[in-house]
């Protein structure tokens, strides 16, 4: 089999592998992967293995590209309740709008493997936060109907605000990214004439 087949092949292997879940590529078993190759004849063990390998980190890279968007409402919720906890509600709530727009801003831009491993624990912490919150704003005299209103203001604000404060570094990103687009296109003009 010629090395284009054998590409074309291992292009078709890696689309589909990529539907698959991800337990189900980290789990697979030996017999799976024969029946994999058994449809891919033209590979051989090695190449699939290989194939199987690459379409795993890409899922794993993807899925942690994906969490890392959700760490500025992780964070900043669990910040909030704590500040809140230690001081008042106005100090938590301006320490966590503040941290909001600071984090949703930076995982825009900025992308960390090793942080966003450590970062992605604060969704364990994140419930148990809206339960000191809630528990903090009882004991210091509020009505529960307010307790649980800011409860879910606090859920459901974090999104929102974080869609609306990631927008003017969306909108920064797309042009910076059109500027780079046209100066290409205009250098190989250039190139073209010359």
């Amino acid at each position: 089999m010629d090395k284009e087949t054998k590409a074309t092949h291992a292009k078709e292997l890696a689309s589909q592998l990529f539907d698959l879940k991800l337990l189900d590529l980290e789990k697979m078993t030996d017999e799976q992967k024969a029946d994999w190759i058994k449809r891919f004849d033209g590979l051989t063990k090695k190449e699939f293995d290989y194939v199987h390998k690459q379409v795993l980190e890409a899922k794993l890279d993807h899925q942690s590209r994906v969490g890392w968007q959700a760490v500025p409402h992780d964070v900043s919720v669990v910040v909030f309740c704590f500040v809140t906890y230690y001081f008042s509600l106005k100090i938590g709530l301006i320490v966590g709008i503040a941290l909001l727009a600071f984090l949703v801003n930076l995982v825009q831009v900025y992308y960390n493997q090793k942080a966003y491993k450590i970062l992605s624990n604060a969704n364990i912490l994140t419930y148990p936060s809206y339960l000191l919150l809630a528990y903090v704003l009882t004991q210091r005299g509020m009505v529960w109907w307010q307790t649980a209103l800011i409860v879910l203001a606090t859920w459901g604000g974090t999104f929102l605000l974080g869609y609306i404060m990631s927008i003017p570094t969306g909108l920064y990103m797309q042009a910076r990214e059109k500027s780079k687009a046209m100066q290409a296109e205009t250098a190989a003009g250039k190139n073209g004439k010359k």
